[in-house]
């Protein structure tokens, strides 16, 4: 079984999968590490090449192929682990749907505190934005996230 964890850029996806990793004994996979590993450089980096377009559709793939780079559901190398998902990753419709399939953690902790761990520590996306523009695709993006709670897979 996977479990997907979502939220805006600096939620703690990342922090709470490897907490769960450590403690079930599962590993934690994190699609910015798989993207940053596959393409041999950072994501603010490749954003500055490509641009955002390019990026969401490379992220979109690794999203999608996860479950067939941890092997079928009947040969499964993994039979648990956890995945922690990009801020954005609730961008592309086909990811949406994916993710309605999926089983779901949604970190989404108050806005003040998204926005100083974001002044603390800038991510390719929130890097040189003001607050306003942060918080438009914040708002933007909320009812992408809670749309990707409308499960619809097989339990």
């Amino acid at each position: 079984m996977l479990i997907y964890i979502i939220g805006f850029t600096r939620a703690g996806k990342s922090r709470l999968a490897q907490e769960l990793s450590a403690q079930w004994q599962i590993p934690a996979f994190d699609t910015d590490d798989i993207f940053c590993q596959q393409q041999h450089t950072s994501i603010d980096r490749y954003v500055e090449t490509y641009g955002w377009a390019a990026f969401r559709e490379l992220e979109s793939r690794i999203l999608l192929g996860i479950p067939e780079l941890l092997g079928d559901s009947q040969h499964y190398p993994y039979p648990d682990a956890i995945v922690a998902c990009g801020g954005g990753i609730v961008e592309l419709v086909q990811n949406r749907e994916f993710l309605k399939t999926q089983r779901l953690i949604w970190l989404h902790p108050p806005w003040s505190l998204l926005q100083k761990r974001n002044q603390i520590n800038p991510s390719a996306l929130t890097r040189g934005k003001t607050e306003e523009e942060l918080f438009r695709i914040y708002q933007r993006r909320v009812p992408l996230f809670r749309e990707c709670l409308s499960f619809t897979g097989n339990c």
